[in-house]
């Protein structure tokens, strides 16, 4: 079987003929079929969960886009210890949270977005998270909902794996596999190694402990931000991952506390990259908890790939108008429309 799988991969190469086979270990999607690739890694295909609507638009003057994605705390997502103590401990023995998982499982839900979402914004689909006990650094081992805007296909992340260790799983630094190596080539600049392309300047990896997820890449931060103790971290902040020298997602992250409670609370922030060549990477975010309602409303700008007309024409011919706003008078393909998220 192995020998077929070979020389079909090696006649689709020399010939550009199809074999309706799989390649089983190649991250080389021409040589599979799209449909047929398992995306459950990935998670629930939609966001169902957190009551999640958006709505994308661009400005036709300064042709910057806009985000927003409003959504809700699930009623079972019981916030853990922080500093991975108690429940939060890193083992597999501290039992289950309050929606029946363990502590440290993956809880990932996600969405595709449509074709002129991606084309003007450059994001591909969103992945949601609520993690019980957080993720290193230790600043946010904290309970925490992460909003991942990623640049890639699904298909292509379900290729992203590696051997893992710990708890919770991360990548092993010495992998055997050339996909598992995957996670440890930056983009790192050959002239001047202090700065990575397409990221925030001092954002790296961690320098000593580089933690790698499956299917979401290597994590970096500013360390000159980041401290030992999760009471510290209050306000939303924002990581960035990479695999295979590439930048992959741009991660939003909230502290469970700061969208809990009676208070209602803002916060917001800007970004710029150094050796860009990824133009539509946001550059400014904020966003608003309303106490009363529960509602979380983000908001993520950045410069477009398309405006005007060409923006509009694509959002009426490729949105299907699942829930209107009944503020906006109608909703659907305009400008006003906005989706309940669901793949």
């Amino acid at each position: 079987m192995t020998k077929l799988l070979q020389w079909c991969s090696i006649i689709a190469a020399l010939a550009s003929l199809s074999c309706p086979t799989f390649s089983l270990d190649s991250i080389n999607l021409d040589l599979e079929v799209l449909e047929e690739i398992d995306l459950s890694p990935l998670g629930t295909p939609d966001l169902s969960r957190f009551e999640a609507m958006y709505n994308v638009s661009v400005d036709p003057t300064t042709c910057q886009y806009e985000i927003k994605l409003s959504w809700k705390k699930h009623a079972e997502d019981t916030p853990g210890e922080p500093m991975f103590q108690g429940s939060c401990a890193p083992e597999d023995n501290t039992g289950n949270a309050g929606d029946g998982l363990p502590w440290h499982e993956q809880r990932r839900h996600w969405v595709q977005f449509p074709r002129y979402v991606f084309d003007a914004t450059g994001f591909d689909h969103l992945s949601m998270s609520f993690l019980p006990c957080g993720r290193n650094p230790g600043l946010y081992k904290q309970a925490r909902y992460d909003l991942n805007f990623f640049t890639v296909i699904p298909q292509y992340r379900t290729f992203m794996r590696c051997e893992t260790f710990k708890t919770p799983k991360i990548c092993q630094y010495n992998q055997t596999e050339f996909i598992g190596r995957g996670f440890f080539s930056i983009p790192r600049l050959v002239r001047d190694p202090n700065f990575l392309a397409n990221m925030p300047n001092r954002f790296q990896p961690d320098p000593e402990h580089p933690e790698g997820f499956e299917h979401e890449g290597l994590t970096h931060y500013d360390p000159t931000r980041v401290t030992d103790n999760p009471d510290e971290w209050v306000l939303p902040d924002f990581l960035m991952a990479t695999y295979d020298g590439d930048v992959i997602s741009w991660r939003l992250m909230f502290p469970y506390n700061f969208i809990s409670g009676d208070a209602s609370s803002v916060a917001g922030g800007d970004s710029w990259y150094v050796y860009q060549t990824m133009p539509r990477l946001p550059t400014q975010w904020n966003m608003t908890y309303d106490a009363n309602s529960q509602q979380i409303d983000v908001y993520v700008y950045g410069p477009a790939g398309m405006c005007g007309q060409s923006f509009d024409a694509a959002k009426a011919e490729q949105e299907i108008p699942i829930f209107e706003d009944p503020l906006a008078g109608g909703g659907g393909a305009g400008d006003n429309g906005i989706n309940r998220l669901r793949a």
